[in-house]
């Protein structure tokens, strides 16, 4: 099974919060007649908090092609919204293509809440996707072809084109109520190119000033953005993003102006996540093509930390902290025998569990003594403050009087 895609979900289960790494692959298996089906199978793991480990939850499969012929692989894999059922949706896209690579078949699966995969859309291409091909909210499949993007869903129930033509686009989502996405592009008008930066809205088709989310000569350089916030006042659009970009930077903008950079130590970033550690501030999470992840301080626009190795990356409250912290799964996670034993949480702030299951526990032990001595002089200079206000001589161990000092 290899977790180069894999999802990672939430689910609400016995009154707790379970949460789960999705991973998927395709197979071939023997099949009736002496013949051969591709499969797509999936495992579903749990991450068990008092044992910090991941055990199989559950794990299934769906027949994609009966036909020795066809080829199946996986596209992309990521958790989107469901329009209709208001949750967050696991989504994989697979490819079906002919020795010949004459017809190119996509099929959109989702994983179901009683752990089926059913299919949501289908859908032909006379090519095969090759760039910028993303999933979201919807669910939505969009992608970029010979200078065009293309998009379909469940709602439109066919492949669409949008009706304007972008030398280079950007794809994103804005943070409102009902959520929109969006395309920002530098427009080809007659096989000329404008110097506006137009903005497209996919679900209803209507156009606004992209400038207020990336200055003109972005648009170009610009690999991946995450919105952090997004309001329309007095019919003007203002916003604040973090794009990664081919020139090795994360820029943070703010109304379309620059408002800081950081150097990146990885070229080809590819995603954006943020990862909120509570009081301790929030990361920006940059994956990077060929296994990079880097993290980047929010507040200091500084570099947090780095790793290469990395398989698949995920952020969610593993830990059961009530703050955000990191997965990261490494490559040679086969080694060890173990479904994901080679892995690392974090969240750059004190917590720091390792891939050795007994280091995890020592990490656990070393991080609990230490919040009970944390308690103990707090305990101890509230006794010693409240002494002090009533003129009472106080009386302190040695050990006691070495902390509070």
């Amino acid at each position: 099974m290899r977790i180069l895609n894999s999802i990672s979900i939430s689910a609400k289960s016995q009154q707790r919060i379970s949460l789960f790494i999705i991973l998927f692959n395709c197979k071939r298996a023997s099949g009736t007649n002496d013949g051969e089906i591709s499969e797509l199978i999936f495992r579903s793991l749990s991450f068990e908090r008092e044992d910090n480990t991941f055990l199989k939850a559950a794990d299934g499969a769906a027949v994609i092609s009966r036909k020795r012929s066809i080829h199946v692989d996986i596209v992309k894999c990521k958790c989107a919204i469901d329009a209709q059922k208001k949750v967050a949706t696991p989504c994989v896209l697979v490819t079906r293509k002919s020795e010949k690579g004459e017809s190119f078949k996509y099929s959109l699966l989702t994983l179901s809440s009683s752990n089926r995969l059913e299919p949501c859309i289908e859908f032909k291409l006379t090519y095969q996707m090759r760039e910028s091909v993303s999933i979201l909210q919807g669910p939505t499949v969009l992608w970029t072809h010979a200078g065009n993007v293309f998009y379909t869903s469940l709602q439109a129930g066919e492949v669409r084109q949008i009706p304007i033509q972008f030398s280079h686009s950007v794809i994103g989502e804005l943070p409102l109520h009902k959520g929109q996405l969006f395309i920002l592009g530098q427009q080809n008008e007659n096989n000329q190119l404008t110097n506006q930066t137009l903005g497209y809205f996919v679900e209803n088709g209507h156009t606004f000033d992209g400038t207020m989310i990336l200055p003109h000569p972005y648009i170009c350089i610009t690999r991946c953005i995450f919105v952090l916030s997004a309001e329309k006042v007095d019919s003007v659009l203002k916003s604040a993003v973090v794009a990664a970009t081919s020139n090795q930077q994360i820029v943070y903008f703010e109304n379309g102006i620059v408002k800081d950079t950081c150097q990146l130590p990885f070229q080809q970033p590819e995603d954006i996540q943020l990862v909120n550690t509570g009081r301790n501030g929030c990361l920006f999470v940059i994956s990077f093509h060929q296994g990079h992840v880097c993290a980047v301080w929010k507040e200091t626009f500084q570099i947090a930390s780095h790793w290469s190795g990395v398989s698949s990356m995920h952020v969610d409250d593993f830990l059961g902290c009530g703050t955000d912290q990191l997965l990261l799964v490494f490559k040679d996670e086969g080694v060890t025998g173990q479904l994901l034993g080679n892995f690392l949480i974090t969240d750059l702030c004190g917590i720091s569990y390792s891939v050795s299951f007994q280091n995890i526990l020592s990490i656990k032990s070393e991080l609990q003594r230490e919040v009970r001595v944390k308690e103990r002089v707090v305990q101890q200079s509230v006794q010693a403050l409240t002494d002090a206000v009533s003129e009472r001589e106080p009386i302190l161990a040695e050990p006691e009087q070495v902390m509070l000092m």
